[in-house]
């Protein structure tokens, strides 16, 4: 007699391994060109502002991708909207060789961020679909460590081959692995749909604190990838620091599944911000100091970051429920990546007036403000599903 538990679960896991390989492709073309395509722009003569404005647009384009997705999840299956968006981020990679001029990199960086949302957006509602029961949170980390796995090579890798081999070879291949990642999500399932209902006032009240700080610290990630490779440090100790942050980052997640779920959601979110504190604080003091206390500082980062996304994750889906998993996700991955975003042009403009490790400070001093500010603002909430040790 067929076991119909036992069936849907290895039909979830078949599901699950095969969205973890198109995350992981997709995902080397996003991860190897956050920090080249800011430095390619340098190399054409752009002023820090313009160069963080690569990664804001890159992400205001992602977050447009997001906020349309309303009308496509009514449009698209999430199946083909990861294929869509995948060739959206991929196919048009190699043009940036055309040109370091601005108008060139950022007509081409709009095309792949709004095909980048596009993918964040159905592989993180399709998760929730394929997980298997009762392992959310761990599913939700394996999803998060395989977008963050290509940032071990492709992070560190694509700077220091841009700058040894030339920007070129980098934008052919990230374009290339985009397109595969497309080709191989035929396999995935064809039948669910995302849905998008509009939250009530309370529902943004429960999520807007851990929303909020999740923001912050997308910022600093934002900050780092962008401008860290340009505030000081020699090519091999920047390639160095960023993979000390993607091996961290890959580590936090994980970590943050299994304690997610079995002590619930939400309890690693403030642990995980103070790391991100700490990560900022240490850049800020490393930048011309010894090579392994920047190392450290960017690990510590990365740990936190990668943490909080996880737990963030989790936390607004299930104040949400289970059945508006596309609504949580669309939230969230706003929350990412305009955090990424902002960080990235924020950063560019107040480089000008501090430098290099006072901006970092300055950005440890916002993410505090903001987090106690949540914390308090949450300790204040009454209703229901209080979450210890997250800013509920």
């Amino acid at each position: 007699m067929t076991d119909p538990t036992g069936t849907r679960t290895h039909h979830n896991r078949r599901s699950l391994i095969v969205l973890l390989a198109v995350t992981v492709l997709a995902f080397v073309n996003y991860a190897a060109l956050l920090p080249v395509v800011p430095l390619w722009a340098a190399s054409g003569g752009a002023g820090s502002v313009i160069v963080g404005a690569t990664t804001g647009v890159m992400m205001a384009a992602t977050v447009l991708a997001q906020v349309s997705m309303p009308l496509l999840f009514r449009l698209m299956r999430l199946r083909t909207m990861i294929m869509v968006g995948a060739i959206l981020l991929g196919a048009p990679a190699p043009l940036y060789a055309l040109s370091s001029d601005i108008v060139l990199i950022m007509g081409v960086t709009l095309v792949r961020g709004f095909g980048f949302g596009l993918v964040v957006v159905a592989g993180a509602t399709l998760v929730a679909d394929v997980a298997p029961p009762g392992q959310l949170a761990r599913a939700a980390s394996y999803y998060g460590a395989a977008a963050a796995l290509p940032n071990l090579a492709a992070l560190a890798g694509g700077v220091w081959v841009a700058q040894t081999w030339g920007f070129g070879i980098v934008f052919v291949v990230a374009g290339a692995s985009s397109v595969v990642a497309a080709l191989l999500a035929v396999v995935l399932p064809g039948r669910p749909r995302g849905t998008f209902s509009v939250t009530s006032l309370d529902d943004t009240r429960r999520i807007a604190p851990p929303i909020a700080v999740f923001v912050t610290t997308s910022a600093s990630f934002g900050a780092t990838t962008t401008f860290l490779p340009l505030s000081g440090p020699d090519a091999a100790t920047a390639a160095l620091a960023l993979l000390a942050t993607s091996v961290a980052l890959v580590s936090g997640r994980l970590l943050a599944g299994v304690v997610s779920d079995r002590v619930g959601p939400g309890r690693m979110l403030l642990p995980a911000v103070a790391l991100v504190i700490l990560g900022c604080v240490g850049i800020a003091g490393s930048l011309t100091g010894p090579a392994w206390l920047l190392l450290l500082s960017a690990a510590v980062l990365g740990l936190g970051f990668g943490a909080c996304q996880n737990d963030s994750f989790v936390l607004t889906i299930h104040r949400l429920g289970l059945d508006r998993t596309g609504t949580a996700s669309t939230i969230w991955n706003i929350a990412y990546d305009g955090g990424m975003g902002l960080g990235a042009v924020a950063f560019g403009g107040v480089l000008g007036l501090l430098g290099h490790g006072e901006a970092f400070l300055a950005l440890a001093a916002t993410i505090t403000v903001v987090t106690v500010v949540a914390a308090l603002g949450g300790a204040q909430r009454q209703g229901p599903d209080p979450q210890p040790g997250a800013p509920s």
